[in-house]
């Protein structure tokens, strides 16, 4: 339901209605340990504004990885579908799916979920972020920042924009990952982006695919030693062959 309805309808502690609270108080505002001016998250100010923030809670009295992976790639489905779709105000436009279940001790089943669908959602031309109160994504101007922490444990859906450059750009996930995120990003973006974003992004994908291709030549090589040390020794050989001359003495005749 809209941000709109969980003010209607939902008592202040709800989880929903925390939820959108730590939203406006939050996302939407600035922090001073943020690194920039603006609020946490540019955007939500806006969706609030055009109430565009669509929340869903999960009671699912046992989640597990699986049924919130099928739960998301659902809503995923839903996003896709509602309006609006494309154009400017389509940016503004976010899924938060909460899981009040999990607990703080969900965290790592929704760090897990996040990180299966990522490459499915990049594709897509969509983000998938995971916030809970365990979160130790550090902030990109100020290592010490936590954006990510909320009350309840959550994944949001939104579009992909431009800004998305670094979170796509991570060591945190293989270089296959890397590539295939970028990818997508420059086949999504790569019509309007700035000259410097489309270059650090192309630049992104060539690093990324040098370090693939070096851990494949690493494990092929790696491979092809264990195969060899595999391989059956040769008989003794040692009855069957002359016996060798004894070496030359080259001090021989020659007195200490």
């Amino acid at each position: 339901m809209r941000a709109s309805e969980v003010d209607r309808d939902y008592p202040a502690d709800a989880p929903l209605a925390e939820v959108l609270a730590w939203t406006r108080a939050f996302l939407a505002r600035t922090h001073p340990d943020l690194g920039r001016k603006g609020p946490v998250c540019p955007f939500v100010p806006i969706a609030l504004a055009q109430d565009s923030i669509w929340l869903a809670e999960i009671n699912d009295p046992e989640p597990s990885l699986e049924s919130i992976a099928a739960v998301i790639a659902t809503y995923r489905d839903l996003f896709l579908a509602t309006p609006p779709t494309d154009g400017p105000d389509s940016i503004n436009k976010a899924f938060m799916v909460l899981f009040p279940n999990l607990g703080a001790e969900g965290a790592a089943v929704v760090d897990q979920v996040q990180y299966r669908l990522k490459r499915d959602f990049v594709d897509m031309g969509l983000m998938l972020g995971e916030f809970h109160a365990l979160n130790e994504s550090a902030g990109l101007r100020n290592p010490d920042f936590r954006p990510l922490r909320s009350p309840i444990p959550i994944l949001a859906i939104r579009h992909m924009v431009d800004s998305d450059l670094p979170f796509l750009l991570r060591d945190g996930y293989p270089a296959e990952a890397r590539a295939a995120f970028l990818r997508a990003y420059l086949y999504r973006l790569a019509g309007s982006l700035a000259p410097a974003k489309l270059e650090q992004a192309i630049d992104g994908v060539v690093e990324a695919e040098i370090e693939r291709r070096a851990g494949h030549a690493l494990r092929g090589e790696g491979a092809a030693l264990a195969a060899l040390a595999a391989l059956p020794l040769p008989p003794d050989l040692a009855g069957e062959l002359p016996p060798a001359a004894p070496a030359a003495n080259v001090c021989e005749g020659v007195r200490p």
